[in-house]
């Protein structure tokens, strides 16, 4: 295959690496603390304790948080801490799989993004939603052993969906506090980005780094507004197109710590999504409705190549839903950069 300037393929050595961390976190076991942190013996009157440490990535403030564990005496303590310590040596073996591969070219969330990213994964809210926007382009780099190019990785914002099609748990866990409390555990500057409506509930969140998480789910009926997302403890903005992208999930490692599970599209669904909201994108978005294309573009371009099979499957699916999918996704596949990829792709859904 002839890759174009925008996308190379990483060395084979450096895709295997990824396979080779991604069965590794598949296979981590729970943890008694978040593996990020550390555990500390901190003597008190003749006495030695254990306090749990958090990591500066996910510990707001100047200093880093610490929590009061118990005394080193204590047995049954004492076997979670061994528990533990095992845990993170296997974390830091992961660790050192993931600066492997950033420094080989791998393409990793960076700064801020990382740390919230991390800090989402801990308080285990990747584990019910499905990750889209850039944030998912980015984690098919390594997945499918190339190297996007830069302009498609330019986001400080995060968009988690939850939906009936994900197989996710939709529904709060005991306890579960809201999301906005999970942000500020992270960063206490995330607050409320107000809607249009005075009164409409909350579907998106941002902090004084502009870094922002937007709730979204499938636009299933009529009600444009704010709907309840009890599995995020947050209400989600409804959009169309997002049941067909976040159908039947993968799992992505995101080169993050000891590396991040989250649940992603399908690759074939994700190009294919693209190229139906580049569409729908208004006058004053077409910045985005090109970055939407050259996401579209670069993926499919790949996927045929690589797996050809699955673009059949998920044009025929978008094919099936109607003839006004099927037009929006044509019309976009005209102003895709590759035209032996727009022609390719156009007759596989013309025949779905």
């Amino acid at each position: 295959m002839k890759y174009n300037q925008a996308m190379n393929r990483l060395p084979l050595v450096v895709h295997t690496l990824y396979a080779e961390l991604a069965d590794l976190c598949r296979a981590e076991a729970p943890a008694p603390w978040p593996l990020s942190g550390s555990l500390v013996k901190v003597p008190v009157k003749e006495q030695e304790h254990w306090y749990f440490q958090k990591s500066r990535r996910t510990s707001p403030g100047a200093y880093q948080q610490r929590e009061y564990l118990g005394p080193v005496s204590d047995a049954e303590l004492g076997a979670r801490v061994a528990e533990f310590e095992a845990a993170k040596a296997a974390y830091l073996e992961r660790a050192g799989l993931v600066a492997a591969l950033k420094a080989a070219g791998a393409p990793a969330p960076t700064g801020r993004l990382a740390g919230l990213l991390l800090g989402l994964s801990e308080a285990g809210l990747l584990e019910r939603s499905v990750l889209v926007g850039t944030a998912a382009f980015q984690a098919y780099g390594p997945m499918l052993g190339v190297r996007f190019g830069p302009s498609s990785f330019q986001t400080l914002d995060l968009d988690l969906c939850t939906a009936a099609g994900t197989g996710l748990a939709l529904r709060p866990w005991p306890g579960q506090p809201p999301l906005l409390a999970l942000l500020q555990g992270i960063d206490p500057t995330f607050c409320e980005v107000p809607g249009l409506r005075p009164n409409a509930p909350a579907v998106a969140y941002m902090n004084q780094a502009r870094l922002r998480v937007d709730v979204l789910l499938p636009l299933l009926g009529r009600e444009r507004g704010g709907q309840p997302a009890p599995g995020l403890g947050s209400h989600g903005q409804p959009q169309r197109f997002l049941d067909f992208l976040v159908q039947d999930p993968v799992l992505a490692v995101l080169l993050v710590g000891g590396g991040i599970l989250a649940h992603v599209p399908r690759p074939a669904r994700f190009g294919l999504h693209k190229l139906l909201v580049s569409r729908q994108r208004p006058a004053i978005e077409q910045a985005k409705a090109r970055k939407d294309l050259a996401q579209a573009g670069q993926l499919l371009t790949l996927l045929l190549d690589q797996d050809p099979g699955a673009v059949e499957t998920a044009c025929a699916d978008l094919a099936a839903r109607g003839a006004g999918w099927k037009k929006h996704a044509l019309a976009a596949l005209q102003r895709i950069e590759d035209k032996e990829t727009a022609e390719r792709v156009a007759e596989m859904l013309k025949e779905g």
